[in-house]
């Protein structure tokens, strides 16, 4: 199997450019917005709708919470790794991921 090894800056093989870069994390952006409105609509509804407050959509309020991390890391994109791997960023974005 052939290891990828992606380079900031650099071009070539399997490496894609910055504006390729830049795309790829404004459509991930993108989603990580859309999800968030979701999970705000879901949380919403939760609370205001007592008729909705089931176990199998207890499951879904939680599992909402629990995306709120994955979202907000998805918006941070590649600044967290730019910045460094011991940086605070990235520390927040590995935990924001896991939580």
């Amino acid at each position: 199997m052939v290891s990828l090894k992606i380079t900031p800056g650099v071009t070539g093989y399997m490496n894609l450019t910055i504006t390729e870069r830049g795309t790829i994390q404004h459509v991930e952006r993108f989603g990580a917005s859309l999800s968030l409105v979701g999970v705000f609509l879901i949380i919403i509804a939760y609370g205001v709708l007592k008729r909705l407050r089931t176990i199998p959509n207890t499951f879904i309020f939680f599992a909402s919470i629990a995306n709120i991390g994955a979202s907000v890391a998805c918006l941070i994109g590649y600044d967290g790794i730019y910045s460094g791997d011991d940086s605070a960023l990235c520390q927040f974005q590995a935990f924001l991921l896991e939580m």
